[in-house]
């Protein structure tokens, strides 16, 4: 049959107007008229959590927006814009224009910008330009919606002898996600003062189950812990500037007054290094006088200390007379591990000595006495200086420890990485507990990591957190169940070929086990096996129903009052051998995120050591840019 010119071109404009159509009723279709580089910043992605949007958007150099005309915002039609009084059309709707900031009013005047919240589900969000000044063609917009405005209110409370304790509730984002995972659509339009739409956008945003680290209360309400105030005795009265400084258990901002019984928000002045956990700031001061300085901190979760915590110290009196010739000496001393030994001679007015702390890395050290000394004799050498290690360790020395409990199979093997580097190991007993103690370790922030390898060789996926280690303290991370081993057998498999899935968990466990072909969720079975009471299970798979290609399969366990998560998946080839994976992945959870960038940077501008997989992504002999460009192309956060 032949088909002529114009049926043939009839056909493609059928065909091409039905894609076209497609394209426009589909769920997902992002489409803009008259924006450009838009995009919907969302603070939390997990479902049914409220979030901060932050819509970032341009206006093509055709168009621009009046005055009096306006923007309106409709979430999702499962998300809710939500009725609270710390929701405020005043304060937590934010216009800025190439950067500044529009002022906004409870009524449209020339001289402020309207809000209009319409709560319920979805709800919307209106903006309406004020009546004198519009926005220019080509202009870069940003539109805050949230409790992360410049006006927002973090909340306090403030005490007063006449009105008593007054409690002030921070604001709140004002939109709840929905339930459902998986990528959604903020429409946003523009109009102008007649009601004539002029642009609009669809801002595709992705929601994402929540990571969770076990059955552990992370609830936080306690304010921040203050100690290690410095100075705490007597400054020489030469002296006109004064570093003092405190530490926290925490991340926190914290400010000071020099009278006490000041509440933190009235206190004008702050530590100029703040936000972290050690706190700085240069003071001036005067000779032979007292000085005192009343510290207040507030963390990041709002809360504040309500009692002053004590910086004193005296500055002695500026000195008087004439200095006396220095006398010549010299000294020499020796040392290796925690001892040494020194020795020194000298004539003059004073006698020297040296001493140095213990390295965890037990790295060779000595000390040296001796100097301007009148017939005094050098002081006896220290031991290696800490924190001077002569090798890499896996975390810098200092005075803290970090204790992790949970359970694992019995008699199974625990390792703790930090920073992706094995630290330390312990043995689980025979019902699965285990504590593993993380032994003289520096204040910072690190990754842990913790995984079992099985009595049968057989290694547990890994759990991961990031957390800051307090100088000076206990750090506990506990709950931490380690979910079952898996070890598929064999593997390739052919379809049809008898599969058996085995590992170990729990004592007595109740393992449930998803298995599913990679990237076809339709295609997931779930099994239930009962472990021993050495924590051994197994489960035949019929695989009668396969195809070719890569499969995956995890495993979880529940005993008495013991659970633990889902484990990463275990790869395993149907057919063939199993495609490779994301060699980004450096500690083999299956994301690429800030653990990954963590273990990258403590191998950075090394060979990457003994890390598996190999911190050197690139195989090229040293870790650097080329390595964290490839881990930012395969980020999945």
């Amino acid at each position: 049959m032949h088909i002529t010119r114009p049926l043939r071109l009839f056909v493609y404009f059928v065909l091409g107007f039905c894609l076209l159509a497609l394209l426009l009723t589909s769920p997902h279709f992002s489409f803009a008229r008259n924006i450009k580089e838009y995009k919907d910043t969302i603070s939390k992605s997990g479902p049914t959590l409220a979030a901060n949007h932050t819509l970032s958007f341009s206006l093509v150099d055709s168009t621009s927006i009046p005055p009096e005309g306006y923007l309106e915002v409709a979430p999702p039609d499962d998300f809710t814009v939500v009725n609270n009084a710390q929701f405020s059309e005043l304060r937590n709707v934010e216009l800025r224009v190439n950067g500044v900031r529009r002022d906004v009013g409870a009524v449209l005047t020339a001289a402020d910008d309207k809000v209009d919240i319409i709560p319920g589900t979805p709800g919307l969000i209106r903006y309406t330009l004020n009546q004198s000044t519009g926005i220019a063609a080509g202009s870069h917009l940003e539109l805050k919606i949230g409790n992360h405005t410049f006006l927002s209110s973090a909340g306090g409370t403030t005490f007063s002898t006449s009105t008593g304790t007054t409690t002030t509730p921070a604001d709140i984002p004002g939109i709840t996600n929905g339930p459902d995972v998986g990528t959604h659509e903020v429409a946003m339009r523009i109009y102008d003062n007649t009601a004539t739409e002029i642009a609009n956008a669809g801002f595709l945003i992705a929601l994402v189950d929540q990571v969770g680290i076990g059955p552990v209360d992370t609830t936080e309400i306690l304010p921040p812990f203050r100690f290690n105030g410095q100075p705490t005795s007597t400054v020489g009265g030469t002296t006109l500037n004064v570093e003092i400084s405190l530490e926290t258990d925490e991340f926190a901002f914290c400010r000071f007054a020099r009278s006490p019984d000041a509440d933190y928000d009235s206190m004008s002045a702050v530590f100029s290094n703040s936000g972290l956990v050690f706190h700085s700031h240069v003071v001036a001061v005067t000779p032979n006088s007292q000085q005192d300085f009343y510290v207040r901190c507030r963390d990041d979760e709002g809360n504040t200390n309500l009692d002053d915590y004590l910086i004193s110290f005296f500055v002695s009196n500026q000195p008087t007379g004439s200095s006396t010739e220095n006398g010549n000496g010299s000294g020499s001393g020796t040392g290796t591990g925690n001892g040494g030994s020194g020795s020194g001679s000298g004539s003059g007015n004073t006698g020297g000595g040296a001493t140095g702390g213990g390295s965890t890395q037990g790295s060779s050290g000595g000390g040296s006495g001796g100097g301007s000394g009148g017939g005094a004799s050098g002081g006896s050498g220290g031991g290696g200086g800490g924190g001077f290690e002569s090798s890499p360790g896996p975390f810098r020395s200092g005075d803290a420890q970090v204790v992790i409990t949970g359970y694992a199979s019995p008699r199974a093997k625990i390792t703790v990485l930090v920073d992706g580097k094995s630290a330390v190991t312990a043995t689980a007993d025979s019902k699965g507990a285990y504590t593993a103690t993380v032994e003289q370790i520096a204040r910072g922030a690190y990754t842990f990591g913790v995984y079992a390898t099985d009595v049968a060789g057989t290694k547990s996926s890994t759990f991961s957190t990031s957390f800051t280690v307090a100088g000076a303290r206990e750090s506990a991370l506990s709950n931490i169940n380690i979910p079952p081993s898996i070890l598929v057998t064999p593997n390739p498999v052919n379809p049809g070929q008898p599969l058996t899935i085995s590992g170990y968990s729990f004592p007595n466990a109740e393992v449930t086990i998803e298995n599913e072909k990679d990237k076809n969720t339709a295609s997931r079975k779930s099994y239930t096996v009962t472990a021993n009471s050495s924590g051994a299970w197994s489960t035949p798979i019929d695989t009668g129903s396969f195809s070719n290609g890569t499969y995956k399969v995890r495993a979880k366990g529940a005993a008495d009052t013991l659970t633990s998560n889902f484990s990463q998946y275990t790869l395993y080839g149907v057919g063939s051998t199993v495609a490779s994976g994301n060699n980004s992945d450096l500690n083999r959870d299956g994301k690429v995120n800030l653990t990954d960038f963590s273990i990258l940077l403590f191998w950075w501008s090394t060979d990457g050591g003994d890390s598996n997989p190999p911190a050197d992504i690139s195989q090229d002999g040293k870790v650097n840019l080329t390595d964290f460009s490839i881990l930012l192309f395969n980020w999945t956060g």
